[in-house]
């Protein structure tokens, strides 16, 4: 008889649904764990006779996936959510959201990326991308690794060049946000320098990455230099980018062309860029996205709460199917609860009657958001050889059992309301019956508002 192979962890009786197109899904399926690392997944009948470990997880059939990714979301404003005013509100207010995510400190930071690692882990999501703006970068990478969290941080509002920001959106730009991060390209690439240096350890949680602000805040030397420090260290080169009419209309005149026929010109576009938003497109714009393919994030939620697709064409239905990587993002939550993105661009593509197909939204959240975060070799799927970044949903009732459904279709429709049961980071367990296992959850929450409430007393005496 052949000797079973040594695995730490083996999950069996899942629903497994592995966004792994070769081989999608698994039931009776099981995963064995080693060292961190999927060493199997795959039919029960073919991993039991050949794996033994020390810890065995029962799914009881429920459903079993690759952790999700969210590939936009600002950490800092975590805390506001149904919060009454606007983030792109110019009113001149001392409590506005701009005014709230420049006037964090060290405490503030790790209560709300705290406090954002949990209500991500209860949705299923393992990692999220930080949108470059959280100012106390070592009290967020520090406060993820004690959760057991992944994220990527980078520098704070990248950019040299915001007098067109200041006249058109000075409700964006509060006085204490441009003191904090003044518009010098020696501070924003000393700062993408110093979060770089996160990735010396090549198994760390939280890793550095290369973002600029966006929307026509750059210089064509800053953004050089930053696409050229991103190639050089291996990282994506992100920004904001044609959120709003606009903006993209302020970038063309203050820069001469449209985002993203400037960022070609500039050398900045390809496999290793990746866009955040893209609401509002020429038709030039779309040709040199498809002839240069960068990752794309999608944000559908935020299109529709401003009001950006209706009128103007959501192109990102097309450019999926065309071939171009799309993830989603739900970039602030004050008005978008997390994991909401993958239902309302289902809904929103078949408005539009160019209907995604119904599992898609999976695969944008697991393995097409690895790709666009630059970490598609490791993460994203439930692959031999990649991390072991695994969510265990419950089984409370029948609408959270899928039923001739071999895709995926049940995780793009309802994720966000089927609760999890069980995380497990790099093959740990963080979560275990709906309850971080790493951090006292309770208290994290009841620090996060106290924080918060301190912050608003605060601004507005």
């Amino acid at each position: 008889m052949k000797r079973k192979s040594l695995a730490d962890i083996i999950i069996v009786n899942g629903d497994v649904f592995t966004a792994d197109k070769s081989n999608p899904h698994f039931c009776p399926g099981a995963i064995a764990i080693k060292d961190g690392v999927i060493e199997a997944v795959g039919d029960e009948k073919d991993i039991l006779p050949a794996f033994e470990a020390a810890s065995r997880i029962d799914a009881c059939l429920a459903l079993v996936h690759p952790g999700f990714i969210d590939t936009h979301l600002h950490a800092t404003g975590i805390a506001y959510h149904g919060a009454p005013f606007a983030p792109t509100d110019p009113a001149d207010s001392k409590l506005n959201y701009s005014q709230l995510k420049c006037s964090t400190n060290e405490k503030i930071t790790a209560a709300y990326t705290a406090a954002a690692a949990c209500s991500l882990l209860q949705r299923g999501f393992t990692m999220f991308m930080e949108a470059g703006t959280v100012f106390e970068t070592d009290a967020f990478a520090e406060t993820l690794q004690d959760c057991g969290m992944r994220g990527l941080v980078s520098a704070p509002f990248g950019w040299d060049d915001i007098a067109a920001m200041l006249k058109r959106w000075p409700g964006m730009m509060p006085e204490q946000l441009v003191d904090r991060a003044p518009a010098d390209a020696d501070r924003t690439l000393d700062q993408l320098n110093k979060e770089l240096k996160r990735n010396m350890a090549d198994d760390g949680l939280v890793r550095g990455y290369v973002c600029l602000y966006g929307e026509g805040t750059a210089t064509d030397d800053l953004t050089k230099e930053a696409v050229k420090l991103a190639r050089d260290n291996g990282v994506v080169y992100y920004q904001h980018q044609s959120f709003l009419p606009v903006f993209a209309e302020a970038e063309k005149k203050a820069r001469g062309d449209t985002g993203a026929v400037r960022l070609n010109r500039l050398g900045a576009l390809d496999t290793n860029t990746t866009l955040a938003h893209m609401n509002y497109l020429s038709e030039e714009d779309v040709d040199i996205l498809l002839a240069t393919r960068p990752g794309l994030v999608w944000c559908p939620n935020n299109g529709l709460n401003h009001g950006v697709t209706p009128p103007h064409r959501c192109w990102f239905p097309s450019l999926h199917r065309q071939g171009l990587s799309v993830s989603l993002g739900v970039d602030t939550t004050l008005a978008h609860p997390i994991g909401i993105s993958g239902l309302i661009s289902l809904y929103l593509s078949a408005n539009i009657g160019e209907r995604l197909d119904s599992a898609d939204p999976f695969h944008m959240q697991t393995i097409a958001a690895a790709n666009n975060i630059g970490m598609g070799d490791r993460l994203g799927s439930l692959t031999p050889g990649k991390r072991a970044d695994i969510v265990i949903r419950e089984r409370r009732d029948i609408t959270q059992t899928s039923w001739e459904d071999t895709s995926g279709i049940l995780l793009s429709l309802s994720s966000a309301m089927i609760p999890v049961d069980t995380v497990l980071i790099d093959g740990r367990v963080v979560m275990a019956e709906g309850r971080l296992t790493t951090r006292d959850q309770d208290e994290i929450l009841a620090t996060a508002i106290r924080q918060r409430d301190k912050l608003a007393e605060r601004l507005m005496q």
